[in-house]
């Protein structure tokens, strides 16, 4: 029997992997397919994905490689099994492009994160949290980090144990590995102890 992540394998895996051009390679793939696998292994009907940061058109349609269509492929997840995606993006185009894109599974909402996440109700967990929502600058990365340290105090109310957490854009090309966008959060998991799962272009931690 297959499970989303063979399909995850099959379908996005190289596009992940291929920028338009001589873009930089962003290795998405090996992160996500971890996280996919995590889900799978919990063996459950439908799952409830939160994300910070929709899809975007930036960098063409459907750029895979650059963007990461993020958006896209969870809600393929929901719809291979069952469930709901909440995204949060403060851009309004950006929140258009992406839900015309989706299905009716996936709601995408424009607002501040921090603030949207503050507001959700104690009752919905997340079984898969993407943050995305803040791009990191080399010369000024305190911002983007704080951004999404917010972030997770704003939703710990609705983590649970097993809850996959993925920081996107945490060791971007152009950090060398010295910067990290995860770092605040990265320190924050180490502290209670969450299990790394892995730390590359995207940091991916399990609580």
């Amino acid at each position: 029997m297959t499970n989303f992540s063979d399909t995850f394998k099959k379908e996005f895996y190289q596009k992940l992997l291929t920028p338009n051009g001589s873009n930089p390679v962003r290795n998405r793939a090996d992160s996500l397919l971890i996280a996919f696998q995590e889900l799978d292994s919990m063996n459950k009907e439908r799952y409830t994905i939160l994300e910070t940061g929709c899809m975007r058109g930036d960098h063409g349609e459907w750029c895979f490689g650059d963007d990461g269509c993020a958006t896209y492929i969870f809600d393929k997840l929901v719809n291979y099994y069952d469930g709901e995606v909440y995204s949060v993006d403060i851009n309004n185009n950006n929140v258009n492009y992406a839900q015309q894109r989706v299905s009716k599974k996936t709601k995408i909402t424009c607002s501040d994160s921090v603030d949207y996440l503050y507001k959700l109700p104690e009752k919905v967990k997340f079984d898969l949290v993407y943050l995305d929502s803040y791009d990191i600058e080399r010369d000024n990365p305190h911002p983007s980090q704080l951004h999404h340290i917010k972030e997770l105090c704003s939703l710990m109310k609705n983590i649970r144990k097993g809850t996959i957490l993925i920081v996107d854009d945490h060791d971007a090309f152009f950090t060398q590995g010295r910067i990290g966008k995860g770092n605040y959060v990265k320190d924050y998991m180490d502290n209670i102890g969450a299990t790394k799962l892995h730390e590359g272009y995207q940091l991916v931690y399990k609580f």
